[in-house]
C-alpha cells in the first residue's frame, strides 16, 4: 500500500492511494475459501465446491467487497499516520483498476481549521455591573398586582395605566375606515402600540368626550388597513376603566404558592429570582461580547466550507420550524446562503471554546452538570420526574453538560482577559430599549 497527501485550496487535501496487486488478491482468496464453507451449490456437497467455480460465481464480487474494505482501512490509516483532523466524512473522487490487478484511488478529505494563539491578557470585555435595588423588587410586586387586578368604571380624566375604549372613523383621498359606521378599539395607556399624538390627545379627556386629530400609524399597528397611513381620526371615547391594585396581603401571597402569606418570603423569593435571571442574563452578554472580541483575532482562519454549508441549512431548518411552531403553515424554507455569516460565527465560537477546553484541559464538572439539572427541575411541579427523565435521557445529559464545559470555558476566559465593567441598572440590563 503507497499513501500519499497533496495540499489542494483551503483546508481540502488529496489523498492518493495504491494497493498492490498481491495484497487484493490475498484479501479475495480468504474471501473466496470464507465463501466456500458456506455456500451451496447444486451438484456438490457444502464446503466441497471446487475453487474454480466459486471465482466464476463469486469472484467479481468478492473483489468488490475486498476493494471497500481495503478503501475505507487505507483512508483510515492515511487519517491516523498524519494525524489529520476531519471536518466531514472523506469523499472518494477518483478510481482506477491496474492492469496487474492492482487498485487506485483518490480522496477529497476538508480538515478541521487551526485556532491561532489569542492574546487573553491584551484582550479587552465589557461585563455588566448590576445591583438589584429595593426599588426593583417593588416593580416586580407591582407586576404581580397588576396580574390580580380589578378594573373599575371612571368618569375621571385619562392617566397612564387606564383601559380605554374608543369609537372611531379614519380617512384620507384613500381609504375610508371602516366604511359604514365606526370601529372599537381598546387601549392600554403606556402599553398599548398607539401613535404618541393620540396617546397625548386621550389624556386628560373624559368618557363620552369627541376628538378628532391628523395622524399617522405605525407599519406595526394591529388594524392593517391603517398601517402606514396618514389619516384623520375622530373618535368617541366610551368606555374609562381604573385599575384597582389589590392589597399584598396575605390572601395574595399565598395565591403565588407561598404557604406562609409572609410578605416579606414574598420579597425574598422575588429578590432570588430575579438574582438568578440577572446572573444569566449577565453571562450571556459577557459570552457574546467575549466572542466577538476572541473572534477578531481568528480574522484569518479559513473555516470548512462543508461545516458552513450544513450549519447554514440546520438554521434554515431551525427557522422554518419556529415559524411553523407559530401558526405559519406554510413557511418557506429559506436559502441557506441567507444564513452564512451567522452560521460562521456559530462554528467559529464553537471552535474557539473547544479550543480552549482542550488547551486548558478543561473537563465536564459533573457536580455542576448536577446543580444544572436541579435548577431546572426546581421550575417544574413534579422537580423529581424532571430530574429523572434528563438522566435517563442521553440526549438531554448531552445538552447540559455541553452547557457546562461553556460556562466553565467562559470562567476560565473572564479570569484572563481584561474585565471593563460597565454599571448599569436592572431594567437597562433585563429591559433593553429598543433602539429606532
Amino acid at each position: 500500500m503507497q499513501i500519499s497527501i497533496d495540499q489542494a485550496e483551503g483546508l481540502e487535501r488529496t489523498v492518493n492511494i495504491e494497493l498492490a496487486a498481491a495484497d487484493i488478491q490475498s484479501k479475495v482468496d480468504e474471501k473466496i475459501t470464507e465463501l466456500g464453507k458456506e455456500v451451496r451449490i447444486k451438484g456438490f456437497r457444502q464446503g466441497r465446491v471446487p475453487k474454480k467455480i466459486l471465482v466464476q460465481r463469486f469472484g467479481q464480487h468478492a473483489r468488490q467487497e475486498v476493494l471497500g474494505e481495503l478503501m475505507q482501512n487505507s483512508i483510515e490509516k492515511a487519517i491516523t499516520d498524519n494525524e489529520l483532523e476531519l471536518a466531514a466524512a472523506p469523499e472518494v473522487t477518483k478510481t482506477n483498476d491496474a492492469d496487474d490487478g492492482g487498485f487506485a484511488f483518490e480522496a477529497k478529505v476538508e480538515l478541521m481549521p487551526q485556532v491561532p494563539e489569542i492574546d487573553f491578557a491584551n484582550t479587552e470585555v465589557e461585563k455588566d455591573l448590576v445591583e438589584i435595588t429595593e426599588s426593583d423588587v417593588n416593580d416586580m410586586i407591582v407586576n404581580l398586582q397588576k396580574q390580580k387586578q380589578d378594573w373599575k368604571d371612571s368618569k375621571g380624566k385619562i392617566a397612564n395605566g387606564d383601559l380605554v375604549t374608543l369609537d372611531f372613523k379614519a380617512s384620507n383621498k384613500d381609504l375610508t375606515f371602516p366604511k359604514k359606521d365606526t370601529e372599537h378599539m381598546g387601549i392600554l395607556m403606556g402599553e398599548s402600540k398607539i401613535p404618541d399624538a393620540l396617546k397625548k390627545a386621550l389624556t386628560g379627556m373624559k368618557v363620552k368626550e369627541e376628538g378628532s386629530l391628523e395622524i399617522t400609524f405605525d407599519d406595526q399597528f394591529n388594524v392593517d388597513e391603517l398601517a402606514g397611513q396618514k389619516v384623520n381620526f375622530e373618535f368617541t371615547i366610551k368606555e374609562v376603566k381604573k385599575a384597582k391594585l389589590p392589597e399584598v396581603d396575605e390572601a395574595f401571597v399565598k395565591s403565588f404558592g407561598i404557604e406562609s402569606g409572609d410578605p416579606e418570603q414574598l420579597k425574598k423569593d422575588i429578590e432570588n429570582n430575579l438574582k438568578r435571571e440577572l446572573s444569566q442574563t449577565v453571562n450571556n452578554h459577557f459570552k457574546q461580547k467575549a466572542l466577538q472580541a476572541l473572534r477578531a483575532h481568528c480574522a484569518d482562519m479559513p473555516l470548512p466550507e462543508s461545516m458552513v454549508l450544513r450549519e447554514s441549512q440546520y438554521m434554515a431548518q431551525q427557522d422554518q420550524q419556529r415559524a411553523k411552531q407559530m401558526g405559519r403553515d406554510d413557511a418557506p424554507l429559506k436559502d441557506s446562503s441567507e444564513y452564512t455569516a451567522a452560521a460562521k460565527e456559530r462554528i467559529l465560537n464553537s471552535l474557539i471554546i473547544q479550543d480552549i477546553a482542550k488547551k486548558q484541559d478543561i473537563k465536564t464538572d459533573f457536580t455542576k452538570v448536577r446543580e444544572q439539572i436541579n435548577e431546572i427541575a426546581q421550575t417544574f411541579e413534579q422537580p423529581q420526574e424532571v430530574i429523572q427523565m434528563y438522566y435517563q435521557n442521553q440526549d438531554l445529559m448531552a445538552s447540559v453538560e455541553q452547557n457546562v464545559i461553556e460556562a466553565q470555558v467562559m470562567e476560565w476566559i473572564e479570569s484572563e482577559v481584561k474585565i471593563k465593567n460597565n454599571k448599569k441598572s436592572f431594567d437597562d440590563v433585563m429591559k433593553p430599549k429598543v433602539s429606532e
